[in-house]
């Protein structure tokens, strides 16, 4: 049975995500493993915050947070000990979920 797997990365800092992929890939080329990569939409969440303790509605400050998002898609070729690789050497600002495709 092969399977592909979907590794979707998730990170509020873009040039580590860059640099994670940049990571990935070199590792699937050496592995001569066949993969895809696409970029998925980017989403804004806005905070706002009161200034002082009194409910003055001009004392706000907003901040925006931007979550910034990527996926992989591979062939189950690969063994086990690249993706423990893969997975030990992930920066603490970026988190991943892995899913099994048929």
């Amino acid at each position: 049975m092969n399977y592909t797997i979907q590794l979707n990365l998730k990170s509020s800092n873009l040039e580590s995500l860059i640099l994670y992929k940049i990571l990935l890939k070199r590792i699937f080329n050496n592995l001569n493993c066949s993969y895809s990569n696409f970029n998925l939409p980017t989403t804004k969440r806005r905070i706002t915050l009161n200034k002082s303790p009194h409910v003055y509605k001009k004392a706000r400050e907003q901040f925006e947070i931007f979550t910034f998002r990527s996926v992989f898609l591979f062939d189950t070729s690969l063994t086990n000990i690249p993706l423990k690789y893969i997975l030990l050497n992930k920066p603490k600002t970026i988190s991943f979920k892995l899913k099994k495709r048929k």
